[in-house]
């Protein structure tokens, strides 16, 4: 009994240290967000100014909350869920939704993710990590509702290339029958990502460090707490643009481990990476996928940068002949 009494006050003392130590990292002031040119953007002008944006819908999710997304309808077997990348909404992606789904290749749902684009709700954050899988999944189930015997792909760009990477390493969701990633963010201890993706973000990272010591302990209150600050030039900037994510949006909208992620892909997926991507080296790329490279098809397009991959020609051409490839191949597509 005596050594139980100084242990167990040790023990006390520690966890309050630990947790000091993780609120003062928690509210330790954080920096500010930078007006700066890091991204080409002319290539987003035709895209946003696309005439056919898909028809306007929207999904009641499993919490009741209700979920925008763009239909890009066409006569075909294939429906391809395509998400938007970080701080953004899914207008932006209607160039390569309307050609894919013009020319009779697949079908083209775009949601805006929750917390961001024309959805409710507070932006930048969601109200626990996982629920994007889990809404990406409600989405699954209304198009096989609605288009029975449909193959479902799951792509993204940028952060949403991550977030279909981490769909697919989450065993627990529908699967898709392929995969389609466009300058994928693979996480921020991949070596394909530059620093802070190429100034795209500024990072408060002792909150960051704090909130990861504090989640350790089970205590998920300060999640809410922005941690990435999006540094878009203010031109470009919007009512529909995110300004901030919180820990748990940050957390939830990247893969969960990138190799791991990685390891679980089993369907035909590409990828495709501009030369000259502003956040990501495109020569690490192969490497990084190649445990799987009998599924991957790795390809860097001439010329393009970060955001022009979305809908450049090279970009839509690669995509067609895939998809054509896979399918005169007998996979399911």
């Amino acid at each position: 009994m005596k050594i139980i009494k100084p242990i167990s006050k040790f023990l006390v003392i520690s966890v309050a240290v630990y947790i000091g130590i993780c609120l003062t990292l928690i509210y330790w002031p954080i920096p500010t967000k930078k007006n700066i040119e890091n991204y080409d953007y002319s290539s987003l002008k035709e895209s946003t100014q696309q005439q056919n944006k898909g028809r306007e819908q929207n999904l009641t999710l499993r919490d009741g909350k209700e979920l925008f997304f763009r239909h890009y309808e066409a006569n075909s077997e294939t429906t391809l869920i395509l998400l938007h990348g970080s701080g953004s909404e899914s207008k932006y992606l209607s160039k390569i939704a309307t050609f894919l789904s013009s020319n009779g290749i697949m079908r083209v749902i775009t949601p805006d993710l929750r917390g961001h684009g024309r959805n409710n709700g507070t932006r930048g954050d969601v109200d626990y990590i996982g629920q994007l899988d889990h809404d990406i999944e409600d989405l699954f189930n209304h198009v096989k509702t609605n288009y029975n015997g449909t193959n479902i792909l799951l792509g993204g760009h940028s952060s949403g290339g991550g977030m279909a990477l981490r769909y697919v390493g989450n065993e627990s969701v529908s699967q898709p029958d392929a995969l389609l990633l466009l300058a994928p963010y693979l996480g921020h201890d991949s070596p394909t990502v530059k620093p802070n993706s190429g100034e795209w973000v500024t990072v408060a990272l002792k909150r960051w460090i704090g909130l990861e010591m504090i989640n350790n302990l089970g205590i998920t209150a300060f999640n809410d707490l922005p941690v990435l600050l999006f540094n878009r030039p203010e031109k470009w900037n919007d009512d529909l643009q995110v300004e901030s994510y919180s820990y748990r949006m940050a957390v939830n909208f990247a893969p969960n481990d990138y190799l791991e992620d990685i390891s679980k892909i089993s369907m035909p997926t590409l990828v495709l990476i501009g030369e000259n991507d502003e956040s990501f080296y495109p020569e690490k790329f192969s490497t990084v996928f190649d445990s799987v490279k009998q599924n991957v098809n790795v390809h860097i397009i001439d010329g393009e940068n970060h955001m022009s991959i979305v809908d450049t020609d090279n970009s839509q051409r690669h995509i067609r002949d895939w998809f054509n490839r896979n399918k005169s191949n007998n996979l399911k597509m």
